[in-house]
């Protein structure tokens, strides 16, 4: 019932991908992963996938934009609802129960997060990032990591194939104009995770000044038993 399609140009996030995916209680779901990097080795990442059901890989070249990847993704979807990862970050075990009883007894066409919890590495630092709303109907900004969306609202709205960071915003935006129904989820079960290296990140924006946008700042070293509140039990 639910295709993720993660795009990644990096061999290290291997891990984390395939472990996002398998951390899933939301029994009905398949992985789509682009590669986009010319120099990653496809035959590591398919010896990976035949451990697992539902996971197919594909490899784009790295000419293609993040947008041309996420659009390549959904026309693979086989399932009515299409999920984004980013390939670094954190999604719960109830990531997908949480969105999918939005689904389930809302009319929204979009899902995502106005408002989720952002971890830097280095400093084992867990805020919280505010850019919209939580637990509400409109037209809400979204953490481009949490976007969910039913496939029924594409192609007449796709991801722009534009260089460069903002891929997620102006397709949010795209749906804002259009009307398409939004919802944001609680800020739970996802974490946008941050490395000490900005330049790692498609979006560049130091982590200094993420820090001071930030609000709720606590320290801790293991962030996953905080984040999770469980849903569809």
């Amino acid at each position: 019932m639910v295709s993720i399609v993660a795009c990644t140009i990096r061999d290290d996030m291997m891990d984390n991908v395939f472990n996002n995916y398998l951390r899933q209680l939301w029994p009905d779901k398949e992985l789509i992963i682009i590669l986009n990097n010319d120099n990653m080795k496809m035959e590591k990442w398919q010896e990976k996938a035949e451990k697992y059901e539902n996971v197919s890989i594909y490899q784009l070249s790295e000419d293609k934009t993040l947008g041309e990847c996420l659009n390549f993704g959904t026309e693979k979807a086989k399932y009515d609802i299409v999920a984004k990862f980013d390939d670094d970050d954190y999604y719960s075990p109830y990531y997908f129960s949480e969105a999918m009883e939005i689904f389930q007894t809302t009319d929204a066409q979009l899902v995502g997060k106005g408002v989720s919890f952002m971890y830097f590495e280095k400093n084992k630092l867990l805020t919280l990032r505010k850019i919209g709303s939580e637990n509400k109907a409109g037209k809400s900004s979204l953490k481009g990591g949490t976007l969910i969306f039913r496939k029924e609202i594409y192609p007449k709205i796709k991801f722009p194939s534009h260089i460069g960071s903002g891929t997620d915003a102006k397709f949010v935006r795209k749906c804002r104009k259009k009307n398409i129904k939004i919802y944001s989820t609680s800020k739970y079960n996802y974490v946008y995770v941050r490395r000490a290296d900005k330049n790692s990140h498609t979006y560049k924006q130091s982590n200094a000044k993420l820090k001071k946008k930030s609000k709720f700042k606590k320290k801790m070293e293991n962030f996953e038993s905080y984040v999770t509140k469980e849903f569809g039990s």
